[in-house]
C-alpha cells in the first residue's frame, strides 16, 4: 500500500477551520515540521507532537489554497512514490455564505459615525444585497474575488442593524445582525521609524578597524554607527513625525547585523554601553518616541556559551536539550546545509553558524522571557519585534504576551499572511510584507486597482481591521532591496507608495534613509550609510509633509480603504469619521500648467503617472 499524505477539516465554524494533516508513512525522525502558505514556511512553529507518526494540526485557517512541505529533522524533504517533489496543496472552498459579526473583519464601526460591512459568499454565487433595520443606503461597496470564495464589502454612512439576500436567500433566515465590534481613532503619528544601528550615525573618533563611512558595504564590514548616535539624532527623528523606533539587534555579536548573538545581556561594544543605550532610551521617551528591541530567538551563535557547552559534553551538558541535536558528535557546521552536507544540529535556515534554539524546552522559553524582562525593567524598552517569528514553536509567544501584555508591540517577523498566528493571539502585530507587495505591484502596474483592492481585502478579511490597528506596514526593510531600488530610481513612485502607505491603519514604517533618497540593492547593499552629507531634500520635506498629515487626520486607525476608476484617474481613498483622503493617478495624459505632488485640498487633475493627494473634512 502506498503511503500518502492527507488533510483533513477537523473542525469549522463554516469560515475559520482547523485542519489536521496526516501521513501513513512509518520513519523514525526527532523532528517533523509541516512548512506551508499558512506559516510562511516556518521551520519549527508547525510541528508533529510525537516521533512516531506524522500529524499536524493548524488552527484558523480560512478559506484559501495552501501549499506546503513535510520536513523531517529540518533538512529532509518527506518525499513519496507519487510525489516526488514532496509538495503538497490542499483547498479549502467556501460552501455557503459566512458573516459573523463578532470578528471585526465582517462587522466594524469606525469611529462612531462609519460602518464597515463584508460578507462572504461561494463564488458561484450571483447576486448579493444587503438591506438595514434603518434603510440606510450604501456609501460604496464593491466585491471582492479570492481563490475559493469572495467578499462583498459595504461602507454606510451611519450605524444600523442589516440583512443580506444572497441569490435570494436570507441570511439570517429571522431577524437582524447588530454591531458589535468599534474601531476608534487613537492619537499620535504610528510612524515607526526602522534603525541598522551600524549604519545611521557615530558620535566619537573613526577606529582604524571601520570601513569609511559611505563606502559600498559587505557582509563583513562595520562602519561604526552607534548608540550614541541615534541619541544625537532623535530631533531628526522627531521632526519626521516619528512615534516609534526598531532597532535592529544590539546584542554582543561577531557580525555586523547581530543576529548571532553570543551573550543577550551584554550590549555589543562597538554600539556602546548599557548607560548610552539608557540614555537613548530616555531620551526617545522624553521626545514621545517610544523604542522596539529586536529579540533573536530562534537562533543563537555558535559561540554562544550554552551552546558550546552542548557541543563538549554532548548529552551529559545541562544545555543539550536547548538545541536540536540530530546524533551525537555535532562540530560547528561552518557553511550552509546543502544535499548531504549538513550540521548534526538544526539551525536557521541551514545556516551552521546559527544553531536553532528549542522553543518546546519550558527552560528555553523561560530564558527567553528573562532577556526580554532585562531589556524592558533595565533599559525601559516599548515593544519586541520577534526574528524569524515564523518558525518559533508558538506556546512560547503565548507565554511571552502573558507575561508583558498586548499593551506592548509584540511584531512578529512574517512574510506572508499570517493569519495562524494573529487569530490565535501569539502575536498582536507583524511585518506586513505582504502589503508592501501590493502597493510595490500597483504602483509598477503590474497589478490594476481591481487586483490590488483584492489583495487588500484578503488581507482584511484574513484578520480583521482591529487587528490591523497594530500590523507594522512596510514597503522595505534591512531584508529586501531598498524601496527606490524597487523602482529604478523613480522617486515620484517612491513618493507615491509612501503615499499609500501612509493611508493604512497601522503603524507606517520608514526604513533609514528613505526619506532622503537612499538607494541600495539586496543584502548586504540595502544597509547602506544614511547619507547626511548628501541627503535629497525635496524628498526630505516629502515625508514630513506626509507625516504631518498623518499626526493631523490620525491615519493611522480607524479608516476604510476603497478604490475606484474612471477613463482619466485611478484613485485610492481612506475614509475616516473626520477626513476623506484621496490618491488620485492619471492614467493619460492631460493638459496643465505645472506638476502637482500634494494638493491641500480638493480634486485635480494631474499629467500621466503623476498623483495627487488631497484632503477633505468629512462631512
Amino acid at each position: 500500500m502506498l503511503s500518502m499524505v492527507e488533510v483533513k477539516i477537523i473542525k469549522s465554524d463554516g469560515f475559520f477551520n482547523e485542519v489536521l494533516i496526516s501521513s501513513d508513512k512509518k520513519i523514525h525522525f526527532d523532528t517533523a515540521y509541516a512548512e506551508g502558505d499558512f506559516n510562511c514556511f516556518g521551520e519549527g512553529s508547525i510541528v508533529s507532537e510525537t516521533t512516531d507518526d506524522l500529524k499536524f494540526k493548524i488552527a484558523n485557517l480560512i478559506p484559501g489554497k495552501y501549499h506546503f512541505k513535510i520536513a523531517i529533522d529540518q533538512y529532509k524533504i518527506l518525499r513519496e512514490a507519487e510525489n516526488r517533489s514532496g509538495s503538497y496543496s490542499f483547498s479549502i472552498w467556501l460552501e455557503k455564505p459566512y458573516h459573523n459579526p463578532d470578528y471585526a473583519q465582517f462587522c466594524a464601526i469606525i469611529d462612531k459615525k462609519l460602518m464597515d460591512v463584508r460578507i462572504a459568499v461561494p463564488k458561484h454565487s450571483i447576486s448579493v444585497s444587503i438591506f438595514t433595520k434603518d434603510t440606510l443606503k450604501p456609501v460604496y461597496s464593491r466585491r471582492a474575488s479570492f481563490d475559493t470564495f469572495d467578499a462583498v464589502e459595504y461602507v454606510f454612512d451611519g450605524m444600523s442593524d442589516y440583512y443580506f439576500e444572497v441569490d435570494n436567500s436570507r441570511l439570517p433566515k429571522e431577524g437582524y445582525f447588530s454591531p458589535k465590534v468599534h474601531i476608534e481613532h487613537e492619537g499620535g503619528s504610528k510612524i515607526i521609524y526602522h534603525i541598522f544601528p551600524d549604519r545611521f550615525f557615530r558620535v566619537g573618533p573613526h577606529l582604524p578597524t571601520l570601513s569609511r563611512w559611505g563606502d559600498k558595504p559587505t557582509f563583513s564590514s562595520f562602519f561604526g554607527g552607534n548608540l550614541r548616535g541615534i541619541t544625537e539624532k532623535i530631533g531628526y527623528i522627531k521632526a519626521l513625525n516619528v512615534d516609534t523606533i526598531y532597532l535592529n539587534p544590539v546584542y554582543k555579536s561577531k557580525s555586523n547585523h547581530r543576529y548571532d548573538v553570543d551573550d543577550y545581556f551584554s550590549i555589543d561594544g562597538l554600539l556602546g554601553g548599557e548607560q548610552d543605550f539608557i540614555e537613548l532610551v530616555n531620551e526617545a521617551h522624553e521626545n514621545g518616541i517610544k523604542i522596539v528591541a529586536d529579540m533573536v530567538f530562534n537562533h543563537t551563535s555558535t559561540d554562544f556559551p550554552y551552546f558550546l557547552d552542548a557541543l563538549k559534553n554532548g548529552k551529559n551538558s545541562k544545555y543539550w536539550n536547548w538545541y536540536i541535536f540530530h546524533g551525537e558528535g555535532a562540530a560547528v557546521f561552518d557553511g550552509r546545509a546543502k544535499g548531504k552536507t549538513k550540521p548534526l544540529y538544526e539551525t536557521f535556515m541551514g545556516v551552521g553558524r546559527m544553531p536553532k534554539l528549542n522553543h518546546k524546552n519550558a527552560e528555553v522559553r523561560k530564558f527567553c522571557i528573562d532577556v526580554m524582562k532585562y531589556y524592558k525593567n533595565k533599559f525601559g524598552v516599548d515593544g519586541f519585534r520577534y526574528d524569524v517569528a515564523h518558525s518559533i514553536y508558538p506556546e512560547f509567544f503565548l507565554e511571552a504576551v502573558k507575561e508583558f501584555g498586548n499593551e506592548m508591540l509584540h511584531i512578529g517577523e512574517a512574510w506572508c499572511l499570517p493569519s495562524m498566528f494573529m487569530l490565535s493571539g501569539y502575536w498582536n502585530s507583524f511585518t506586513n510584507y505582504y502589503l508592501r507587495n501590493a502597493i510595490i505591484k500597483f504602483v509598477r502596474e503590474e497589478i490594476n486597482i481591481t487586483e490590488f483592492y483584492n489583495m487588500i481585502q484578503n488581507m482584511i478579511i484574513s484578520y480583521g481591521p482591529l487587528i490591523q490597528q497594530n500590523v507594522m506596514n512596510i514597503l522595505d526593510s534591512h531584508d529586501t532591496e531598498r524601496i527606490l531600488r524597487a523602482f529604478k530610481g523613480n522617486k515620484k513612485k517612491v513618493k507615491l507608495a509612501y503615499s499609500i502607505l501612509f493611508m493604512f491603519d497601522g503603524f507606517a514604517t520608514i526604513y533609514y534613509g528613505d526619506e532622503v533618497g537612499l538607494d541600495g540593492g539586496r543584502d548586504p547593499d540595502d544597509r547602506r550609510c544614511f547619507p547626511w552629507d548628501n541627503m535629497d531634500e525635496d524628498m526630505l520635506q516629502f515625508l514630513k509633509k506626509l507625516g504631518e498629515i498623518r499626526r493631523m487626520y490620525h491615519t493611522g486607525s480607524a479608516g476604510i480603504i476603497t478604490v475606484e476608476e474612471t477613463q482619466e484617474c485611478k484613485y485610492i481613498t481612506r475614509l475616516s469619521g473626520e477626513s476623506i483622503i484621496k490618491v488620485a493617478i492619471a492614467k493619460k495624459p492631460v493638459t496643465l500648467e505645472g506638476e502637482i505632488i500634494l494638493s491641500s485640498c480638493g480634486e485635480k487633475t494631474i499629467y500621466e503617472g503623476d498623483f495627487a493627494l488631497s484632503i477633505a473634512k468629512y462631512a
